[in-house]
């Protein structure tokens, strides 16, 4: 069992979710308590039997003055390190002297981000940051660009794992993936555009001219694409008299293409509520879309009847609640469900928009991610609750088309941009959570023509143990993760989930220190074999047990 010694009230929230995402035994400190294992951010409590004490903050603190440590402070935004993972700092931050031995290095200096001190019966581990500081950092503002390819967050969490079993103690965790799986994916598409036919004459059609006229043969000319796309792309701009005319197939209407290339797979969909509304505020006009819900229910029966799901493409809603309600609303009578997800329209979002959407009645959001970058804005893959929100999860959003491709954004070619996607994907693999890939719905088409690489992206992530999911069904699975519960029983502890009587995939996994690789970055093997760890059982959901069979922890 953890114990969590907190400085300050402020860090109660962090702290809480923190140990939602590393779903292992721990409590907030209580005075007469022992415990394997004291997180403090502050001076020591009392210690009784802790075989582990890990001082988090830039202090100074006594215990610094007693060891004679000389801290300096460290400028927000270093990098600091164990040798295999990279962690980037927020919050103020502390280094101390350089040490043969140090377990955090801080990256381009001599100096140590974190040491570690034997006293007695005991280790402790000062390390020169404020863990929590550093997780509300990630959770409410996030990761800029430049450090989206880091998990920085699921880097705390194995640092905190390794640290523990270094120490000699087991470390027992629900993981963050379905048991058999190493990660789950969620296939979306946000629908700006439903048919072309509804844009004549404004800046979408002048956009899509230009870049099939003009911009795809000078990518041609550069190498970055092939003369099968400058093909296409022509016919497509020279037939669009014959699609409005209607002899012609709307070249931007994609939807049952995705159904096929995604058949077993499963995807979500979201929908604009309403045409022409740009925004309250200063929302450009040409946020605006020529199309809403009503005018595409002939898609809704097929995405369904394929386990597929549908949610709202948010205008107002992320900082509106009445306007939130009424796109809520619009999505509810189209698909006849009361359980919806958001994603907002160019991923508009503020701080308050968590507990403005929670309000309006969403049971997640998607919209936490880039549109310049891929990888981890929050730090991790894991589904959150963010500041302000008491039930509704953030679902974090890893890979988008356009960020990947378009010009002013990354701008990719396609071989670079499935270089980056197999990084994310292997680190998706590592630490578990959710991978939420938004390919548009018109990207398959004409004058974009992405279709052949989301194959391939599809073909990278296939090669993985993977489960696909609908976005509320991962979200489904992490809430019911979330509701697992460590109690102490005697010398070890219990776990109980609630549930509702359905099969459940949770597992209880256990890392014995005698056989784990601590010089491994993640954990995920133990001596070179291909399991991290052993897991005990995977969880059944039933009502909470009264007396739940005990699990070890000595």
């Amino acid at each position: 069992m953890i114990g969590v010694y907190l400085q300050n009230e402020e860090e109660r929230e962090p702290a809480a979710e923190f140990f939602e995402l590393f779903k292992t035994p721990w409590e907030f400190y209580r005075e007469g308590e022992s415990y394997d294992v004291l997180l403090s951010t502050g001076e020591c409590p009392p210690l009784l039997g802790e075989k582990l004490v890990i001082l988090y903050g830039s202090g100074p603190f006594l215990f610094d003055s007693n060891h004679g440590l000389t801290v300096d402070s460290l400028r927000g935004g270093s990098i600091v390190h164990d040798g295999y993972l990279d962690v980037p700092l927020y919050g103020e931050a502390a280094t101390f002297p350089a040490s043969d031995t140090p377990l955090l290095k801080v990256k381009g200096s001599a100096r140590s981000a974190a040491l570690v001190f034997n006293t007695g019966p005991r280790k402790v581990l000062r390390i020169g940051y404020n863990l929590f500081v550093e997780i509300r950092h990630l959770l409410t503002i996030g990761q800029p660009p430049e450090h989206a390819a880091i998990p920085s967050l699921d880097h705390h969490i194995a640092l905190l794992r390794k640290w523990i079993l270094g120490a000699g103690i087991p470390v027992m965790e629900i993981p963050p993936a379905p048991a058999g799986s190493d990660f789950m994916v969620c296939l979306t598409h946000d629908v700006d555009f439903a048919a072309i036919r509804n844009h004549r004459l404004d800046h979408t059609l002048a956009g899509f001219l230009h870049r099939a006229l003009v911009g795809t043969p000078i990518d041609f000319l550069k190498g970055r694409s092939r003369w099968r796309k400058v093909v296409t792309n022509w016919k497509a701009a020279f037939q669009l008299p014959a699609v409005y005319a209607g002899v012609m197939k709307d070249p931007w209407t994609q939807y049952a293409e995705y159904l096929k290339i995604e058949k077993g797979m499963k995807s979500t969909f979201y929908f604009i509520p309403f045409r022409n509304r740009s925004g309250n505020g200063k929302s450009p006009a040409r946020r605006s879309c020529r199309y809403d819900i009503s005018d595409v229910r002939g898609w809704t029966a097929p995405i369904l009847s394929q386990g597929g799901e549908i949610g709202l493409h948010g205008i107002d809603a992320w900082n509106d609640v009445s306007k939130g309600k009424e796109e809520l609303e619009r999505i509810r009578q189209a698909t006849g469900t009361n359980e919806v997800g958001v994603r907002m329209h160019w991923l508009y979002f503020g701080l308050e928009s968590p507990r403005i959407l929670e309000q309006a009645g969403f049971l997640y959001d998607s919209t936490w991610g880039y549109n310049d970058a891929v990888g981890f804005r929050a730090g991790t893959g894991q589904p959150f609750r963010p500041a302000g929100a008491r039930t509704l999860l953030e679902l974090p959003l890893t890979i988008q088309d356009t960020a990947l491709f378009y010009k002013g954004r990354m701008g990719l070619d396609e071989d670079s941009a499935l270089e980056l996607c197999r990084a994310v994907i292997d680190k998706a693999r590592a630490f578990g959570g959710v991978l939420v890939v938004n390919w548009h719905h018109r990207s398959l088409a004409p004058e974009r023509l992405w279709g052949e690489f989301y194959r391939k992206l599809l073909g990278e992530i296939g090669k993985k143990r993977v489960l696909f999911v609908t976005a509320r069904e991962a979200v489904d699975w992490f809430q019911e993760r979330r509701s697992a519960v460590f109690v102490r029983n005697g010398s070890g502890v219990r776990v109980s989930v609630h549930g509702n009587g359905r099969p459940s995939r949770l597992a209880l996994r256990v890392y014995d220190p005698r056989s784990i690789c601590l010089d491994s970055d993640v954990l995920h093997k133990v001596c070179g074999r291909t399991a991290e760890a052993t897991e005990f059982f995977a969880c059944e959901k039933r009502p909470p047990c009264p007396n739940p069979a005990p699990f070890s922890m000595g």
